[in-house]
């Protein structure tokens, strides 16, 4: 299935701080939403963004969040141009130094090649 090696693909780039070689596998136009559409000023990661310019924001938003510990990734599945992933995040959060250990799903469209919406959400 294309879409599972492209989110495999996908997840080893950011796994190794490759964030170009992540958005090799973005459309140009992708939804990006880091786990609401609405933006919440406390928690900088939520929102809805576009494009490289938006993966790159919300990657950026994320770091300045949380320190990470670990991401383990523990499935993965894909079909009829959806991609998921799904594992366990521990996370510092820098704000307040305090451990954040969540749950997470990744759902990714893809089409001709590019993830063209992406969502992450966590528990």
């Amino acid at each position: 299935m294309q879409e599972q090696i492209i989110i495999e693909n996908f997840l080893a780039a950011l796994k190794a701080g490759d964030v170009d070689g992540a958005c090799a596998f973005v459309a140009e136009n992708a939804v990006i939403i880091g786990v609401r559409a609405e933006p919440k000023p406390s928690v900088p990661p939520y929102g809805a963004r576009c494009g490289h310019d938006g993966f790159r924001t919300f990657l950026a938003a994320l770091g300045r969040t949380f320190k990470s510990q670990s991401l383990t990734v523990e499935h993965l599945g894909a079909g009829e141009g959806v991609a998921f992933a799904s594992g366990q995040l521990d996370h510092i959060v820098a704000a307040t130094g305090k451990r954040f250990f969540s749950e997470w799903v990744l759902r990714c469209r893809v089409r001709e090649g590019k993830i063209t919406h992406y969502q992450f959400c966590e528990d």
